[in-house]
């Protein structure tokens, strides 16, 4: 499991990156505060034939939106597309 944590709109977040399992990799979304990790505000899942977002909190507000989507984008696609991997069908 690999963590970036970065900022929006002055306060913090980590994506929490699985890749690997069985039957898709995750990246989940949480906010980060004096107490540590917070609850789940996005999960994305992607598989072979699909990527999906899984969980939306109704406290995510558009640019936090736009950081996990970039986020998800440098983490997920780009490697893969590097590497020739295969991605979903879009």
């Amino acid at each position: 499991m690999a963590m970036r944590v970065f900022t929006v709109q002055g306060r913090e977040y980590a994506a929490l990156t699985v890749l690997g399992s069985d039957d898709f990799d995750a990246m989940e979304v949480v906010e980060m505060t004096d107490a540590g990790r917070g609850g789940l505000l996005l999960e994305f899942r992607m598989g072979e034939e699909s990527a999906k977002l899984t969980h939306l909190g109704a406290e995510v507000d558009i640019p936090l939106l736009r950081a996990c989507l970039e986020i998800f984008r440098e983490d997920f696609l780009e490697p893969r597309r590097a590497a020739g991997l295969p991605l979903p069908p879009w």
